[in-house]
């Protein structure tokens, strides 16, 4: 397997842009969900987004595209391996500077990742720089207590980055619409803590940049289709939490 992406769809576009909205955001969603590992042999959250990936491509996703002029979306769904999530993570940086992102350009990275002992959604407002895998990831690795991220820089075990969505409102609408989530300041310290750590020190300098995690419990507590039209409500959640801040001058 070697670190590698599991699955790949890039540039699926719902191009917008007409006269009169030129001045209007471009958004890129890039999405990921993960696939089976030690005691989880399916993950819902492979299942999950690739469902948003068809939805998008056979509908577009309206509310979301209504606010800005153009919005793209990739999906990938990664072994559970801290080696797949770097290469991942990684190229999409690579894809952002290669392909002209400017800085006014929307990024937003939404991970899913599954809680099997959820009952309800999980919107994870923080990850810590800590490693402490209490089973081997699909690699083999199994670190205790490292960093996450050690480049010279000043950031020991345990330090803390916050994600600039404003989960708590998150929290709020989802719940307003009658879905089971809840705010959580612990996304664990395996696979899915780094992922989200990794994610915001990568990309948490760029001004539009935005990432966030969020937990799933497995379809036998929360069905599939509720599942997916929760996801589907987060996208368009997200992306309106961020045009108007980048629409502010």
């Amino acid at each position: 397997r070697g670190g590698r992406r599991r699955r790949r769809s890039e540039g699926i576009e719902e191009d917008l842009l007409h006269k009169g909205r030129a001045s209007e955001p471009k958004v890129r969603l890039f999405v990921t969900g993960f696939s089976r590992f030690a005691g989880v042999p399916t993950n819902p959250t492979e299942s999950l987004v690739k469902a948003l990936e068809l939805r998008f491509n056979s509908n577009g996703n309206s509310n979301a595209s209504s606010k800005v002029s153009k919005l793209s979306l990739s999906c990938d769904i990664l072994d559970v391996s801290a080696k797949a999530v770097s290469a991942h993570l990684d190229h999409v940086a690579a894809t952002l500077r290669e392909g002209d992102a400017d800085e006014e350009e929307i990024v937003i990275l939404v991970h899913f990742g599954v809680d099997i002992c959820a009952n309800s959604f999980k919107i994870e407002k923080q990850a810590f720089n800590e490693a402490n895998f209490r089973i081997p990831d699909e690699e083999g690795w199994q670190p205790t207590r490292e960093t996450i991220i050690e480049d010279g820089e000043t950031l020991p075990i345990g330090h803390c980055l916050t994600t600039k969505f404003d989960t708590e409102e998150i929290v709020r609408q989802m719940k307003d619409e009658g879905f089971p989530v809840q705010l959580s300041f612990d996304a664990g310290r395996y696979v899915c803590n780094y992922t989200y750590y990794k994610s915001q020190k990568i990309f948490g300098h760029r001004e539009k940049s935005y990432s966030v995690f969020v937990h799933v419990p497995g379809f036998h507590v929360i069905d599939e289709s509720t599942q997916i039209s929760f996801a589907t409500r987060l996208l368009d959640e997200l992306v309106a939490q961020c045009v108007p801040r980048a629409c502010v001058r």
